[in-house]
C-alpha cells in the first residue's frame, strides 16, 4: 500500500494511527490507497506491537463475590494505571477445564508480572508455576510457590471487632449467617466470630452456612430457618451487608421489630447499609487503601526495591459503623 501511495511504510502507519501528525495532502493520498486496495488494519498485530511498548500486568482471580474485594481490585487497578501499567483481569473459573487456553492467552502478552488476587484454584496454580517465566505475586490465600504480598490485615480482625461490639451491647443469644464466600475469607470471618464468642463463654452453635450466593434473596430466605432452629436468638451477624439487608426486608415482612426483637449486623459497610431501614450496623473495611497499598508493594517488588513501605495502620484498620439495626 505504501508503494501504491508513493510514500514510506512509516508514513502510512503514522497516517492510520495518528492522522493529525500527517499533512492533509499525504493523508488524502494514503486514504485513496486504502480505499482502492481495500486495506483492513490487523488489530492483533497492532496489539502485539503495542504490548512491547506498554507495561502489562495480568490479574487472575477466582469469581469475586465480596463487595469489599471488588473495591480493592478497582483501587489497585486505578493506582497501577496511573503508574503507566495496563491491567488484564481474568476470572479463572471462566476457564474451568480450559486452563491451557488461559495460559496461552497470558503468555501471548508481553507481561511484566502476574498477580493472583484472592485466587483459589490450586490445579491451575500448578500449571501456572510449572510454566513460570515471569514473576508471580499473590494476595490472599498463601501459596509457597509464589511471592506472597502480606498487608497485615485480615477479615478475622474485622469480624472479631464486630462480634465484640454486639456482645458489648448486651446481646447473648447471637447467631451467624454465612453464604457462598471465597473459602479463605469464610475461614477468616468464622475464626474471628468463634474466637470472640468462646472468649466470652458464649455458645457458637447458632450458625447457618448456606451454599447459596451471599445476596439479598438468600438473607431473606434463610431468616425463617434461623428462627425455626433458634427462636431465642436476639442478634444475628451476617457475613455480608447483602445478607443482612435481605434479613431486614424479611423482618419487615414478618413485622419483626429491629432491633427490639432481633438485632441485625452486616459486614463491609456497603453503600446501601447507610440507607436501609433501619440503617445497618456493619464493619467498614479499608478497601480503597488496601488496594492501593497492594499495588505499591507489587511495584516495589517488581523493581527490586527494598520494601520500605509501612502500613498507615489507622487507615488500614477496620472500623465499626454502629447504626440503628443494633
Amino acid at each position: 500500500m505504501a508503494k501504491y501511495a508513493g510514500v514510506g511504510a512509516m508514513t502510512v502507519s503514522r497516517a492510520l494511527r495518528t492522522p493529525d501528525k500527517v499533512s492533509d495532502k499525504l493523508r488524502q493520498k494514503i486514504q485513496l490507497a486504502v480505499d482502492t486496495l481495500g486495506y483492513k488494519p490487523n488489530i492483533s498485530a497492532s496489539l502485539l506491537a503495542s504490548a512491547s511498548a506498554n507495561k502489562v500486568i495480568a490479574v487472575i482471580t477466582t469469581k469475586i463475590f465480596e463487595h469489599s474485594i471488588q473495591i480493592s481490585l478497582n483501587s489497585l487497578q486505578t493506582y497501577l494505571a496511573k503508574q503507566g501499567y495496563t491491567i488484564l483481569i481474568f476470572e479463572s473459573n471462566l476457564y474451568y477445564k480450559r486452563e491451557s487456553q488461559l495460559l496461552n492467552i497470558l503468555y501471548s502478552h508481553n507481561l511484566e508480572a502476574i498477580l493472583l488476587f484472592y485466587f483459589e484454584d490450586d490445579d491451575f496454580l500448578k500449571l501456572l508455576t510449572n510454566n513460570k517465566t515471569i514473576p508471580i505475586f499473590n494476595v490472599g490465600k498463601h501459596y509457597e510457590e509464589c511471592s506472597n504480598i502480606k498487608i497485615g490485615l485480615d477479615d478475622s480482625l474485622a469480624m472479631s471487632m464486630l462480634t465484640e461490639h454486639v456482645i458489648d451491647k448486651g446481646y447473648k443469644n447471637i447467631g451467624l449467617l454465612c453464604a457462598n464466600h471465597q473459602y479463605h475469607i469464610f475461614q477468616q470471618r468464622l475464626h474471628g466470630w468463634h474466637k470472640v464468642m468462646l472468649s466470652k463463654h458464649l455458645p457458637t452453635h447458632r450458625i447457618i452456612n448456606a451454599a447459596k450466593p451471599a445476596n439479598f434473596t438468600t438473607g431473606s430466605e434463610l431468616l425463617s430457618d434461623i428462627l425455626l432452629n433458634w427462636p431465642e436468638i436476639d442478634a444475628l451477624i451476617c457475613t455480608t451487608d447483602e445478607l443482612a439487608c435481605g434479613v431486614l426486608y424479611e423482618c419487615q415482612r414478618r413485622h419483626i421489630r429491629v432491633p427490639y426483637q432481633l438485632a441485625v449486623c452486616g459486614f463491609g459497610d456497603s453503600e446501601f447499609s447507610k440507607v436501609s431501614f433501619p440503617t445497618l450496623t456493619t464493619v467498614s473495611l479499608p478497601s480503597n487503601n488496601k488496594g492501593e497499598y497492594i499495588a505499591r508493594l507489587l511495584l516495589n517488588n517488581l523493581i527490586n526495591k527494598e520494601d520500605d513501605l509501612t502500613p498507615d495502620m489507622p487507615s488500614l484498620e477496620p472500623m465499626i459503623c454502629s447504626r440503628a439495626s443494633l
